[in-house]
């Protein structure tokens, strides 16, 4: 029987949930015989590399590869090089996804079966709290037939998610199209997903809730080195400006637009006014990209002054909040 999926899983010194993880994928319902989990041991200095040795040897779905240590894009990368699922999909090895997954999508698959990419949703749990992981949930199936259109309008809308485990990619398109992760950097995925979505043909939006997000103190997004965060965020956003310049009009200003709301956000949650980071705050970035009154409002205040700009923000989600 031919593979339908193949699940790519970044390992890297995870040896205290990757046994949960790999627990949801290789008991996905019904779908034993089409489903391929590849570990990428990527340099682990934990027993996460044996972890996965002996797991292979358990279930004959697991494949393993050992690397060096090159982050979760490189990782990832390997498994796109060496999938041979029909669709693939991205796993962090710190989260888990529901046993009925892949069921699922075989089965609308089965319909939809020309499409480049299926979106669904998925939970991010924070201790005993759950919330969707996107902003506005589908209520039911959506096709578009237009990746740079179905990009524009969620970028109008303020509702696009970035993360790449809440898609099943084709893999013969990503081939197709050569679309790797850029290595070495962190915020890979707001680097990548603009990138593929701009190549789809076609994609189907479904309503289902797939994913868990776990939120751990010592995951791999609460361990960022903060300067190496805004440098490579910095960085992933002026490319982000250099592909927008690419596009029609409409969708260039609306990629600049959400380039923008990155931006201010990071100076927001990173607290850009300290002196540690000063000198890596641009203000001069911030010009020439607000396509509403709220952002232009938003960058004016910044450019006055940028500890102002931080506590209107908190103020504003207070009153959002009801607090």
């Amino acid at each position: 029987m031919e593979i339908k999926f193949s699940v790519i899983v970044p390992v890297c010194n995870v040896e205290s949930y990757l046994e949960g993880c790999v627990e949801s994928l290789v008991n996905q319902e019904k779908m034993k015989d089409q489903l391929e989990i590849l570990l990428i041991d990527d340099g682990s200095v934990d027993n996460s590399g044996k972890l996965c040795d002996k797991m292979k040897e358990q279930f004959s779905q697991i494949r393993v590869f050992h690397k060096e240590h090159g982050g979760p894009s490189s990782a990832r990368n390997v498994g796109i090089e060496n999938a041979r699922g029909e669709y693939i999909l991205f796993v962090d090895s710190d989260d888990f996804i529901e046993r009925c997954t892949c069921f699922k999508l075989s089965q609308v698959l089965k319909k939809y079966n020309h499409v480049d990419m299926v979106i669904f949703n998925g939970i991010k749990e924070q201790g005993s709290v759950q919330t969707s992981v996107k902003r506005i949930p589908a209520k039911s199936i959506q096709l578009s037939k237009d990746g740079r259109l179905f990009l524009k309008k969620r970028y109008q809308a303020r509702n696009l998610n970035i993360e790449v485990w809440l898609y099943a990619y084709k893999r013969e398109f990503l081939l197709k199209k050569g679309l790797r992760f850029q290595e070495g950097i962190l915020h890979e995925d707001v680097e990548f997903m603009p990138r593929v979505l701009l190549e789809c043909s076609e994609i189907l939006e479904i309503p289902d809730f797939f994913y868990h997000y776990v939120v751990r103190e010592n995951s791999i997004s609460t361990q960022k080195n903060r300067e190496k965060n805004i440098k490579d965020l910095t960085l992933v956003l002026k490319q982000q400006v250099q592909l927008a310049e690419q596009q029609e009009p409409e969708l260039k200003k609306w990629m600049k637009n959400a380039v923008l709301n990155s931006y201010l956000n990071m100076i927001q949650d990173s607290r850009m006014y300290r002196r540690r980071y000063r000198g890596l705050l641009d203000k001069r970035f911030l010009l020439g990209k607000a396509a509403t009154p709220w952002n232009r409002m938003r960058v004016v205040i910044c450019l006055i002054n940028v500890k102002w700009y931080c506590k209107m923000n908190d103020l504003y989600k207070k009153i959002r909040s009801g607090q």
